[in-house]
């Protein structure tokens, strides 16, 4: 017995917690600290994709001797993280404006990684979801005006990067503006870079309109369908066929470009598949029971399998909205200022009785009578009320 009890505490302190490690959306190995009270990590996926790009513009110097092409993708990688700051700023500052429950983001190369465990409680997070978009958007336009206004470039406003033909041979540097002379930007020029800071604002704004989990759209939905009356039913139906509809399109695109661009449309596709992917998470948690607070699916095991015996599931408590509270506070004010004046007006009432009884009617002021007559004509309406 002795035994089986040190066997099974030595599982304990080495047992992880499955309800971490089993949601691939929590594979965050990397702290960037906490962001106006919003605890910010970086995801696995993230730090994949810029090792991926850098190591393949370094087997491209190696082979082919092209150092301009390792600088200029360590500088957009550098732009790349500058974005996705500023665009989790814009959510976490709102989030502190508004007091919200503040999620922990799980930043990932096209934002926030958002599962369906994300349930938001009140309208106020259709504007934290909508701050990211806002904020990038903000960028974008700056920026295109600007080119536009002070170098005489224009913005690169295809999503899938910019292209020119150059006496026959065909130059693609995805976020370079294209200058009046219909040539592109030099690269690393001050024109290039904030051509390139532009054009990656523009794909995060564009990649989370989205209206599908894990994008800011698809956090936008599920806040308005949250904030209704019927949550259950709308929530739980139209947010999954939405995400669907999504991930349809996003692999019909993906396909076309696929056979007709290459490899340029296996972004859209892995896309698609995510949110697929997601999809399909919300549904199983749906049959056992709901949202719940550990991990995708639910249950925290970290202290063994009795932990399934332990009752309901949490369920996230509910968490007044700051528009609420603002309108519970104001009805509160008025309902204290009646109060004050309703006793005002009592101890005036026996002042003026009083002074009837003692000095009689024609004792009595024109604005004393008039108070006489309107407080004992609402004392009247609210008797006949009740």
């Amino acid at each position: 017995m002795e035994d089986d009890e040190r066997r099974y505490h030595w599982r304990d302190r080495i047992r992880p917690r499955v309800g971490t490690m089993s949601d691939p959306l929590t594979w965050s190995p990397i702290s960037l600290g906490r962001w106006f009270g919003t605890s910010v990590r970086v995801h696995l996926t993230l730090i994949i994709f810029l090792v991926f790009r850098l190591l393949t513009a370094a087997v491209s110097l190696a082979s082919k001797g092209e150092l301009p092409q390792l600088s200029q993708t360590a500088c957009w990688i550098g732009l790349l993280l500058l974005a996705l700051a500023v665009h989790e700023i814009g959510h976490a500052a709102t989030a502190a404006w508004l007091d919200c429950d503040q999620e922990e983001a799980h930043v990932w190369p096209l934002g926030s990684l958002v599962g369906p465990s994300f349930v938001p409680r009140s309208s106020e997070h259709v504007l934290v979801a909508m701050a990211g978009l806002v904020t990038s958007g903000a960028i974008v336009l700056a920026i295109a005006l600007g080119l536009n206004l002070f170098a005489g470039a224009h913005f690169v406003w295809n999503p899938f990067g910019n292209e020119v033909t150059i006496s026959g041979v065909r130059i693609h540097d995805a976020g370079a503006p294209t200058l009046a002379g219909g040539t592109l930007a030099a690269p690393l020029s001050r024109v290039w870079i904030v051509g390139w800071f532009g054009y990656l604002n523009w794909v995060l704004m564009l990649a989370n309109l989205i209206p599908a989990l894990p994008f800011d759209g698809g956090r936008m939905l599920r806040a308005w369908l949250a904030s209704t009356s019927v949550v259950s039913s709308r929530d739980s139906i139209a947010a999954p066929w939405t995400a669907h509809a999504c991930a349809f399109l996003l692999g019909i695109v993906g396909v076309i470009r696929l056979v007709t661009r290459g490899l340029d449309g296996m972004t859209l596709i892995f896309l698609a598949l995510l949110i697929e992917y997601l999809v399909r998470i919300e549904a199983r948690m749906l049959e056992d029971g709901g949202y719940f607070d550990d991990g995708v699916f639910g249950y925290d095991f970290s202290e063994g399998y009795t932990s399934l015996e332990s009752g309901a599931p949490k369920v996230r408590p509910y968490r007044e909205s700051a528009l609420k509270r603002w309108r519970r506070r104001r009805s509160e004010l008025r309902r204290q200022r009646r109060i004050a004046r309703e006793a005002a007006e009592e101890r005036r009432m026996d002042e003026i009785l009083e002074k009837l009884h003692r000095e009689g009617r024609s004792a009595l002021t024109d604005e004393e009578n008039r108070f006489l007559v309107r407080v004992s004509a609402r004392y009247r309406n609210r008797t006949k009320n009740t």
